[in-house]
Order: structure tokens, then C-alpha cells, then sequence
């Protein structure tokens, strides 16, 4: 029998704790600790710990390690062909929508003191990640993170501690996202994609084998969370990877053996929750998500320059429509609080893929390192593509996960060595399927982008 989540809960603030400390040492591990206790929810666990406010001692005291030790502020600048630019852009206008909103109050307490927050977490992951190295601790930080937030609800499944629903029990946890059946589906499915690429990408066989088991434990949790938005997720997932798979029939056959597998776990209540989704809109479930995002674009006409104001979604829909709720659609939600504004969001994402992609079809598939960093690039779309299909039905514009992986492709841009890099895009030739040898690289001189154009 699994070891209850309470029991060892512990090693979180003790980590966190640790890794401030290592943080004067090398600042990626300061980090590190301010993303364990944003993600963690270490002040729900022990309200000691919320009564000192850990999270934000943590954030002052990376910052601090960073600006005594790190060299990298200036990767955080605006510059040419960057996501960069719409991010800042995007963070700005979201803060102009405060004065303006329909409640000022409401707006900086769930919009602008959210997005405040993430934006310091952005600024540190780029200006902490210096090497290879760093960057390898943080996609760690955030895959066993991951993995955390799984933990609890599988293993309260498992003892038979569940939540009763119309469609079957679910697992559940007691902090963050763990502690609702979707917010736990969509968390794990966004980390799915970069634990699978990550694996893909080891030479090591003990990382190898040690993510595929925790990729095995995310897929697990999200169908015990019984979310038809988790199985959407899936379905999302399954074809992203079939898509950048290079062999296709082998990719399929995996698959449908994961499906085969998942079945019995599934069971016919699972199986009948989920047949429910062809209904369409005779759910009040489904329907909540559609005028979520009907509302949006009346908030929009309302008030089209920056929207009723970042965070006010409720806010407006109570003033607007006599109906105090959430979006439950993140187009509705980033188009009804942004307004205008939120065509910068928009380009922020879509400059992450571009920014990606343009590293990812000039990297060397057939140098082990250039490989792994192709596999990275990959779970970061991939991610990237999961988040946006399912937020049709989750409002997840102010989540950690949108700015970590801006974050991480900024990094990348800035540490892969020009010697990884072809001069004229990617040979189609030069694709492989086998893992090849590890190699440590980081020390080679970085190429500039722009000199690939």
C-alpha cells in the first residue's frame, strides 16, 4: 500500500528550505524553491508557513541569489523575433486593465497580483539558467512537481478514500490543484507531454526508466480523476505524438496498446462519463463552458479596449448577466478581461511556437545533444498544443505553466551551442530514430539566432 501523501508530506518545505539555501550557490536551485512552494501550495499544508508568507520569502530570497550571482538579466529584455516582446506587452496591458476594470479590488486580487507574481517567476527561470545543466534541474523541478501533484489522489484511490459523483468515485487530493477532479486532470495532461519528450530524450537508462514511470503515474492520474476534459486531454496528447513521430505505424500500435491498457482501468462508469461529451449542449456542465466563452465575447463588445479588467471575469459576468461564475473557457476568459489586449496573449503564445520551431528545425538530430534538445522543444509544444485544446473548457490564462515554457524557450535560444546547429534548416535525411550517446556541452560558445536567417 502506497505511503499516505500526509505522512510524507514534509520533504516539500524541507526541499524548499534546501534549495534557498543552495540558491547563493547556483541560483537555478533558489528557483527551484520558489517553484515548489508557488506549486506545491505549501501554505495550505502548514498555515505556519502561510503566516510568515514562505512563498514570498522564497521569491525574495531567489531574487536576491540571482542578482548576486547571475549574468543573465539582460535575456529578459525585448528583443528582435522574441516572445519577449508580446510577453512584456501582454503583462503591461493586463495591468492597465486594473484601473479601468469593473471592481479595481477584485481585479488586482485575482488578475493583477497573480500575474505580478508570475511574471517574477518568468524573470527568474531565465535569469537563473545559465548552462545545460541548470536548464535540465528546472524541466526536472517541473516533471516531479508533476508527479507530486498525482501522488495524493492515486494514492488515496488506491486505500479507497475517494469522492462520490453521479458518474463513479474519483481521486482527489487536499491542496491546489489536486483537490478538484478537472483542475487535477488538466495539470497532469500539461505535464504528460514533457515528461514523455523528456524520456525520449536521456541517454541515461536509470532517467529514462524513472520518467517513464512517472509518466505511467500522470496518465494514471488523470483517469482516476474521471474529467472528460482529462480524456480530451489524452486524445490531444496521443495526436500530437503521432503527428511528430517519425515512425508513424509503430507510434499507433503503441498507443492503442496504452488504450487497451487503460480500459480496464477506466471502467464503464468512466467510459459512460465520457460518451456524454457527443450531447453537446444539454449539460449544464458542457453549456457553462460554451457561454463562457459567449460571455467573453459580450464583455468584449462591451468594453472592447482592455476588457472588464484581468481577473474580473466573475466579477463581470455577476454585473452583466445575474450569474456569478468562472469562465470555464480560457478564450472567453482572456478576450471578456483583456479585451484588445488580449490579441498580445495571443501573440505571446504564438511566439513561443514560432521562436521553438525555428531552433528545432535547425538542430543536429544525429548529435546526442542536439537530439535531447529536439525532444525538449517537442514537449514544450506539445504542452503548449494540450493546454490550448483543453482550455475550451478550463479558464487557465493566469498558470504557471504558460510562462514556464516562454521561459524555457527563451533559455534555449540563448544556451544551444552554434556547432548543434545546420547552417541551412533541417535535413530530412537527418532523422533518427535510435537514443543516441549523452555528451556534456554546455560550455560551448552559443550561437546567435539571427545569423541563421
Amino acid at each position: 500500500m502506497l505511503p499516505s501523501a500526509e505522512s510524507i508530506q514534509i520533504i516539500l518545505p524541507i526541499l524548499s528550505i534546501l534549495f534557498l539555501a543552495l540558491g547563493f550557490l547556483r541560483p537555478v536551485y533558489g528557483v527551484i524553491a520558489y517553484f515548489i512552494a508557488l506549486n506545491g501550495k505549501l501554505g495550505e499544508m502548514y498555515p505556519a508557513l502561510a503566516s510568515i508568507r514562505f512563498e514570498l520569502v522564497c521569491a525574495i530570497i531567489a531574487f536576491l541569489s540571482i542578482f548576486l550571482r547571475s549574468k543573465n538579466l539582460s535575456k529578459i529584455m525585448p528583443k528582435k523575433d522574441s516572445p519577449n516582446n508580446p510577453f512584456w506587452l501582454y503583462f503591461l496591458l493586463a495591468m492597465l486593465s486594473i484601473p479601468q476594470s469593473v471592481n479595481m479590488s477584485v481585479s488586482w486580487q485575482n488578475g493583477g497580483y497573480t500575474i505580478f507574481k508570475l511574471m517574477l517567476f518568468y524573470v527568474m527561470v531565465i535569469a537563473s539558467i545559465s548552462s545545460s545543466k541548470d536548464l535540465s534541474k528546472m524541466v526536472w523541478a517541473m516533471v516531479l512537481m508533476t508527479f507530486w501533484v498525482a501522488y495524493e489522489p492515486i494514492a488515496n484511490y488506491s486505500m479507497g478514500v475517494v469522492r462520490d459523483a453521479g458518474y463513479g468515485s474519483y481521486g482527489f487530493g487536499r491542496f491546489g490543484a489536486a483537490s478538484g477532479h478537472v483542475a487535477l486532470a488538466n495539470g497532469l495532461s500539461q505535464g504528460i507531454p514533457m515528461t514523455y519528450f523528456w524520456a525520449i530524450g536521456q541517454t541515461n537508462k536509470t532517467n529514462r526508466m524513472i520518467l517513464f514511470m512517472i509518466l505511467a503515474v500522470l496518465i494514471i492520474g488523470v483517469v482516476i480523476s474521471k474529467s472528460r476534459g482529462g480524456f480530451v486531454g489524452l486524445v490531444a496528447i496521443a495526436a500530437a505524438i503521432f503527428y511528430v513521430s517519425k515512425n508513424k505505424k509503430k507510434m499507433a500500435m503503441v498507443l492503442f496498446c496504452c488504450f487497451i491498457f487503460l480500459l480496464p482501468l477506466a471502467g464503464k462508469e468512466y467510459l459512460d462519463r465520457i460518451s456524454t461529451i457527443q450531447r453537446g449542449l444539454q449539460s449544464r456542465s458542457t453549456s457553462d463552458r460554451y457561454l463562457g466563452l459567449v460571455h467573453g465575447v459580450t464583455m468584449f463588445t462591451k468594453r472592447p479596449l482592455l476588457g472588464v479588467g484581468i481577473g474580473c471575469y466573475a466579477e463581470a459576468r455577476r454585473k452583466y448577466f445575474r450569474y456569478y461564475f468562472f469562465s470555464h473557457n480560457l478564450y472567453g476568459e482572456v478576450l471578456g478581461e483583456l479585451g484588445l489586449g488580449s490579441v498580445a496573449w495571443a501573440f505571446w503564445i504564438y511566439m513561443i511556437f514560432k521562436s521553438s520551431n525555428f531552433i528545432k528545425k535547425r538542430l543536429k538530430l544525429d548529435h546526442p545533444e542536439g537530439y535531447k534538445y529536439y525532444q525538449l522543444i517537442n514537449g514544450i509544444q506539445v504542452g503548449l498544443f494540450t493546454r490550448l485544446v483543453i482550455g475550451n473548457f478550463s479558464h487557465c490564462q493566469l498558470i504557471w505553466f504558460w510562462f514556464l515554457m516562454a521561459a524555457f524557450t527563451i533559455c534555449l535560444s540563448h544556451l544551444i551551442p552554434e556547432h548543434l546547429f545546420n547552417d541551412k534548416g533541417q535535413d530530412k535525411n537527418n532523422q533518427i530514430d535510435d537514443i543516441p550517446l549523452d555528451i556534456n556541452s554546455e560550455n560551448q560558445r552559443p550561437i546567435s539566432l539571427s545569423r541563421l536567417k
